[in-house]
C-alpha cells in the first residue's frame, strides 16, 4: 500500500465413478502447509516468516527498485544478511507481458547488473527468483494490481474507461487473473523456496466479502468466491504452495462491526460467519495494517492511543490466529524520521507488542528500498540500514520456535496400491476429450482415497484443456478401475503441447504405485506452416536519455523528510535528485511526467534538480527547507 487513496470449491474431476471433492483440512497436504495457526515446510518443520517486501516489478520500471545504484544480487544478499528469510515480491500482468528490455524502462547500472541488460521484465523476474532460491530465501509472489499504473480496487477491469490501464489496452477479466496466477505458480514450481502466492493486493471500494450489503449486491465484486476460484487455479498449477488472502474494507452486512477504522486489506470479520472455502492446510490470512504515516484513522486521536488499538486488531484479524496463520502482509512507516514523527513510532511499537502477545511472529515489512513515499524503507535515502527499524523487527521476530508439525494418529497400512495405468497419454485436439485410467491393487479391505489433479506444462489450463482436481474413492472390497475424463479445448494450434495428471495424498493406508504422474500430449489441429526467414535484427541504438522539463512542484516548503511531487516531462530514466546543496535526495520516478523527491538531511533551501546520465532540469523557484 503505500499511499492510501481516499480512504476451494474446485472444478470437480469428471469421474465415471463416485467422487468427493477435497475441501477439508489436510494434515498430509502436498508441499507447504498450515496447522493450528502455524506454518510448516514440506518436511513438516515449522518455519518463521521474517519477511520484507521488495517492490518494483509492479511499478512503471517493472524491475526491482534502485538498480540504478545497486546490484540485484547484492540486494538479495543484503536482505538475507540483515536477518530476513523471506521476500514478498509484488508483480502485475505487465511484468509477464511487457517485452521492453528493463534497461530501456529505467536506468540500470550496467556495471552492477550486466546480466539484466536486454532482458524483459519476465526474464529478469526469472533470474531474481532463481537467485533468491539459490541464496535460501523464501519467496512469496504478490499479485499486486491489474495495472502497473496504480492500485486497482478489483482483480478485473470491465470499465472501458480504464482499459488504458491494462498492458494490452483491453478488458482484464477474472479468467485472465486466474490464468496469470496459475502461470507464475507453475513457472516457478521447481524452486524449493517458492512457498506462497498472495492472490490480490488490497481489494477495496465496491468489493464486498459476499452477500449482505443491499447497496453492493453484484456477485462479480464478491471477494470470497473470487479468492476461492483463485486458490483452485493456483493449487491446480502448483499444489505445493500456500494461499495468502488479504481482507477487505467492509462487508456492511449489519453483522460485522463496520465502525472499526480499517486499512485496505485489513478486515477479516466476515471470515467468522462466511468462512473461505479454501483447504485449511493451505490458507493463510494476510491483513495489511498501517499507522499515521500512511493513513490517519480516527482511533489514532483517542486519548488512550495506542492502547486502544489492541481491541480493533483482535476484531479485524487477531481473533483467527489460533486456527489460521495470520501473517501481516504489509506494515511499516517512517518510524520517526519524517512523516508524523512520534505517533508512528508509538503505533509500530504497539503493533509489535500486540503481535508478541498473540504469539504472531510472522510478517512482511514494507519495504526494502527508501523510495516508498510515506513509509521509507529498511534502507534510508543514503542506502544505509535503519538500525532502529531493524531492532524493532528483531524484537518482533524474537521467541519464535522451530518445531515439527504435530504427528497425526498413524493410519494402519492397508496394503492397497493406487496408480495410473500409463505414464504417457496422447490425444488429438480434434477428439475433444481424454480418458485416464486409475487402478487399485493389493489389499482391498479398507476404504481408500487419492487426490488427482492436473498441472500445466506447455499446455495451459483454460486455453488448451480444462483443469481438474478432486478425490477418487474406493469402498472396502472395491477393486474396479476409475476413469478421469479431461476435456481438451478446440481452439486450433500447431504442433504439440503437454500437461500432467498427478496423484497425491493417498488415504486409508494406501500407497501410490510406480506411476503416480503421467504426461498428456495434445496434438494441435492446425497445420504447421513454414515460418518466413526473419529479417536481420538491427543493432539496437544506444539508450537516449531525454532532456527533462519541470513545470511545477508541490509543496514549496517543508522540513527534512518532506516528499515533493514534481510535474513535467521526460523523467523516464532519471536516476538522481538534488535539493539545494544536497545531492543525495530520494527519488521515485512515478511516470514520465511525474517524480517524487524526498528532502534529505543536510538539505538547504534552493532549487530542486532531477538528473539522468545525460541531462538535468532545475525548478524555476526554490524549495524552502523549514
Amino acid at each position: 500500500m503505500k499511499t492510501i487513496r481516499s480512504l476451494l470449491a474446485p472444478c470437480g474431476l469428471q469421474f465415471l465413478m463416485v467422487v468427493s471433492l477435497l475441501i477439508s483440512p489436510m494434515a498430509n497436504a502436498a508441499g507447504y502447509f498450515t496447522q493450528g495457526g502455524k506454518l510448516y515446510d514440506p518436511a513438516g518443520q515449522e518455519f518463521q516468516v521474517r519477511g520484507i517486501s521488495h517492490y518494483g516489478f509492479n511499478a512503471d520500471i517493472l524491475q526491482p527498485q534502485f538498480l540504478w545504484a545497486m546490484g540485484w544480487k547484492e540486494q538479495i544478499a543484503q536482505i538475507k544478511a540483515l536477518g530476513f528469510n523471506a521476500v514478498r515480491l509484488p508483480f502485475v500482468p505487465d511484468t509477464l507481458y511487457n517485452t521492453t528490455p528493463v534497461d530501456q524502462l529505467s536506468y540500470v547500472d550496467p556495471g552492477r547488473n550486466p546480466e539484466l541488460l536486454g532482458k524483459t521484465p519476465l526474464q529478469v523476474m526469472d533470474l531474481w527468483m532463481a537467485e533468491a532460491d539459490r541464496q535460501g530465501l523464501y519467496v512469496m509472489l504478490d499479485f499486486h494490481s491489474v495495472s502497473k499504473q496504480r492500485q486497482y480496487p478489483t482483480w478485473f477491469v470491465s470499465n472501458p474507461a480504464d482499459y488504458a490501464l491494462i498492458y494490452n489496452n483491453r478488458a482484464y477479466t477474472a479468467d485472465d487473473w486466474r490464468r496469470d496466477l496459475a502461470f507464475v505458480a507453475s513457472r516457478y514450481a521447481n524452486l524449493s523456496h517458492f512457498f506462497a502466492i498472495d492472490v490480490y493486493n488490497e481489494p477495496n471500494g465496491i468489493v464486498r466479502w459476499s452477500t449482505g450489503d443491499a447497496n453492493a449486491a453484484d456477485p462479480v465484486n464478491f471477494w470470497k468466491p473470487a479468492v476461492e476460484s483463485a486458490a483452485t487455479a493456483v493449487l491446480n498449477a502448483n499444489p505445493n504452495l500456500l494461499i495468502f488472502v488479504q481482507g477487505i474494507t467492509g462487508n456492511y452486512d449489519s453483522i460485522e462491526n463496520s465502525n472499526v477504522p480499517v486499512n485496505w486489506g485489513e478486515n477479516f470479520q466476515p471470515q467468522a460467519y462466511q468462512p473461505l472455502n479454501i483447504p485449511l492446510a493451505k490458507l493463510v490470512l494476510s491483513p495489511h495494517t498501517y499507522g499515521p504515516d500512511v493513513y490517519v484513522k480516527s482511533s489514532f486521536a483517542a486519548s488512550n492511543f495506542p492502547n486502544n488499538l489492541k481491541a480493533d486488531w483482535d476484531t479485524l484479524f487477531g481473533q483467527f490466529s489460533a486456527v489460521h496463520p495470520v501473517v501481516i502482509g504489509e506494515w511499516g512507516g517512517r518510524y520517526g524520521q519524517g512523516g508524523v514523527g512520534a505517533a508512528d513510532v508509538a503505533w509500530q511499537n504497539a503493533l509489535v507488542d500486540y503481535l508478541q502477545g498473540k504469539g504472531i511472529r510472522n510478517s512482511f515489512y514494507w519495504c526494502y528500498t527508501p523510495n516508498s513515499g510515506d513509509t521509507g524503507g529498511i534502507l534510508d535515502d543514503q542506502l544505509q540500514v535503519r538500525q532502529d527499524k531493524l531492532a524493532l523487527l528483531q524484537r518482533h521476530w524474537a521467541g519464535a520456535s522451530s518445531t515439527p508439525a504435530p504427528t497425526p494418529t498413524p493410519v494402519p497400512t492397508s496394503g492397497a496400491t493406487l496408480a495410473l495405468s500409463a505414464s504417457e497419454y496422447a490425444v488429438a485436439q480434434s477428439v475433444g476429450a481424454l480418458t485416464v485410467k486409475l487402478s487399485r491393487s493389493g489389499n482391498a479391505s479398507a476404504v481408500v482415497t487419492v487426490r488427482g489433479y492436473t498441472a500445466d506444462g506447455s499446455a495451459k489450463a483454460g486455453s488448451d484443456y480444462v483443469a481438474r482436481s478432486g478425490v477418487l474413492r474406493w469402498a472396502a472390497g472395491d477393486t474396479s478401475t476409475r476413469s478421469i475424463i479431461i476435456n481438451v479445448k478446440k481452439t486450433p494450434f500447431s504442433g504439440t503441447r503437454n500437461f500432467t495428471i498427478n496423484l497425491a495424498d493417498a488415504t486409508g493406508g494406501a500407497t501410490l504405485g510406480a506411476i503416480s504422474s503421467a504426461t498428456v500430449t495434445i496434438t494441435g489441429s492446425k497445420a504447421v506452416t513454414p515460418s518466413p526467414t526473419p529479417p536481420p535484427t538491427p543493432t539496437p541504438a544506444p539508450t537516449a536519455f531525454p532532456q527533462q522539463t519541470i513545470s511545477s512542484f508541490s509543496p514549496a516548503s517543508g522540513p527534512v523528510g518532506t516528499v515533493v511531487t514534481i510535474n513535467g516531462a521526460g523523467f523516464t530514466g532519471s536516476n538522481a535528485a538534488w535539493a539545494g546543496n544536497a545531492h543525495n535526495a530520494g527519488l521515485s520516478v512515478i511516470s514520465d511526467t511525474q517524480v517524487r523527491v524526498t528532502i534529505p538531511a543536510g538539505a538547504t533551501s534552493g532549487a530542486l534538480a532531477i538528473l539522468n546520465p545525460a541531462h538535468a532540469a532545475f525548478t524555476a523557484s526554490a524549495f524552502t527547507v523549514r
